[in-house]
């Protein structure tokens, strides 16, 4: 006789109840719908993909190092990554040894180990408001509690996170995104990184410094990690958006200390990231020539793209109020009509056929009720104006019913 599948959540572990947000999940599925052009999730343009460099250089691993590279490999990445890793970082930020370096899949792996090592339910961790959804679900899910500080163009208010701290608010994590924040395409000042520095040697946090956009600036300006200020850091490092994401090669840098129990934790989630993704990765950027000339070329196009969807913007949406990032992928908008909420807008555009994300989710304490995130990275010019156009169309049908309300 058939029977109905068992229902087992009752079995779900406590810690499943702390970040049930599908959000993410939603956001890709809707802009990946047929017809719909997405301005949703943040993702890179595939014209920027170096696939004739990894084409070439996958043949040759293939060729001359096929069994090391399909094999297993050691928890804390081939020893080739892992100097490459160490070598980036070391150009942009405090000087390190690759026993430092754990490679990890993507960027968002080495964010929920630190969650995992360092956490425990009831831990405050302090973050900006707006912050990254991804980092807010981690923190969650590891039973965090989150202490939400304001933040401006300049990054992370750290005058009002030490006056939390000094009011008795205790925090063992600051998390911050110092390059092109997602959501709000903020810039952390210096002087609030030597600022955070000094208050986590006071009061005794860990830095945790995710910086996936910093070669995105469109001026080529860049500012070192916060690790040349404090030992207390631990530094995600991504290379989704300046290579390509598929491959799920990123890494971390993190103090001695820390490093064996990351590597710990690294072993119990999955072994071991992609053995084929770091040999061909640690090939292409060990080349002295090649990265040099990609990030300028990044910069480039998506200083062309950002500025024309500035265009678009300022002629045919009057209503939405924004300031022109600087580097990225994001556009953070306010809706200024009265009246209108940026998720009713999100559902009447996403029926126009355009997906755009609404603030509300990135937000802890703050209301995004009139926020709006908009990714430009994966649309053409032609593409753009019409999506711009879905969003006219989308507004004028939210401003109608909203009249017919009255």
């Amino acid at each position: 006789m058939p029977t109905s599948p068992p229902v087992l959540t009752d079995l779900l572990a406590r810690r499943t109840r702390f970040a049930r947000s599908d959000a993410i999940r939603d956001i890709l599925a809707a802009g990946a719908a047929p017809g719909v052009l997405s301005m949703a999730g943040g993702l890179p343009a595939p014209d920027t993909f170096p696939t004739e460099e990894l084409a070439r250089i996958l043949d040759r691993v293939l060729t001359e190092s096929a069994a090391a590279a399909l094999q297993y490999s050691p928890t804390e990445g081939v020893p080739a990554m892992r100097e490459v890793l160490a070598r980036l970082a070391s150009a942009t930020g405090a000087p390190v040894t690759a026993d430092r370096v754990l490679v990890t899949g993507g960027s968002q792996q080495g964010l929920d180990l630190v969650a995992g090592i360092l956490l425990e339910e009831g831990d405050v961790v302090a973050l900006d408001d707006p912050s990254y959804l991804g980092a807010v679900q981690s923190f969650r899910r590891a039973g965090a509690r989150l202490l939400p500080i304001p933040s401006d163009a300049d990054g992370m208010d750290t005058d009002a996170l030490e006056e939390r701290l000094t009011a008795g608010a205790r925090c063992k994590v600051v998390y911050v995104v110092p390059h092109f924040h997602n959501p709000s395409g903020a810039v952390l000042s210096v002087h609030r990184r030597r600022h955070l520095a000094a208050l986590a040697e006071k009061f005794g946090f860990v830095i945790v410094e995710d910086d996936p956009y910093a070669d995105l600036a469109f001026d080529g300006t860049r500012q070192p990690s916060v690790d040349m200020l404090s030992e207390r850091v631990v530094r995600l490092m991504s290379l989704s958006k300046t290579l390509c994401p598929g491959l799920r090669v990123g890494g971390l840098v993190a103090p001695a200390s820390l490093v064996p129990e990351l590597a710990g934790a690294k072993q119990c989630a999955d072994l071991q990231t992609n053995t084929l993704g770091q040999h061909v990765l640690a090939r292409l950027l060990a080349d002295p020539g090649f990265l040099p000339g990609h990030v300028a070329r990044l910069q480039d196009f998506y200083r062309g793209r950002a500025g024309h969807l500035s265009g678009l913007i300022e002629s045919r949406l009057p209503w939405l109020d924004f300031e022109r990032p600087r580097g990225g992928l994001f556009f953070w908008c306010t809706v200024t009509a009265p009246g209108i909420d940026s998720g009713s807008l999100a559902r009447t555009a996403l029926a126009e056929g355009v997906a755009v994300v609404p603030g509300a989710p990135f937000c802890i304490e703050r209301d995004g009720s009139r926020n709006l995130r908009l990714s430009f990275a994966t649309l053409t010019e032609a593409q753009l104006l019409s999506a711009v156009d879905r969003l006219s169309a989308a507004f004028e049908k939210a401003s109608v019913a909203l009249e017919s309300h009255r």
